[in-house]
């Protein structure tokens, strides 16, 4: 089908099967890590170089489910904070790496 060939059937949006939890987004997290090429070790970078710290010990309990004994919530905050730190960091060397 090229781009301009109508879809065989309407968009509609998926329901809604579990409530969301601002406070609990490590579900979201392990996510968007399972769907990226994006490394944890890369994400300590960019919150380096965004000057926010975080130990192993954080950055391993955000990818942890609420059953595990290390596991702390990451706020929608956070994750926000985390992937706008990744995706400065990454212009950043593609700006170095054109340079």
């Amino acid at each position: 089908m090229s781009s301009f060939d109508a879809p065989a059937r309407t968009y509609t949006r998926p329901p809604m099967t579990r409530g969301v939890d601002p406070q609990r987004m490590n579900w979201l997290w392990r996510l968007i890590l399972d769907a990226t090429d994006l490394d944890p070790a890369h994400v300590r970078e960019a919150l380096a170089a965004n000057g926010v710290p975080v130990t192993d010990k954080r950055l391993a309990s955000w990818q942890a489910t609420d059953s595990d004994d290390h596991y702390f919530p990451l706020t929608i905050a956070e994750l926000e904070r985390n992937l706008r730190s990744v995706v400065a960091w990454k212009a950043k060397r593609s700006q170095a790496d054109q340079a």
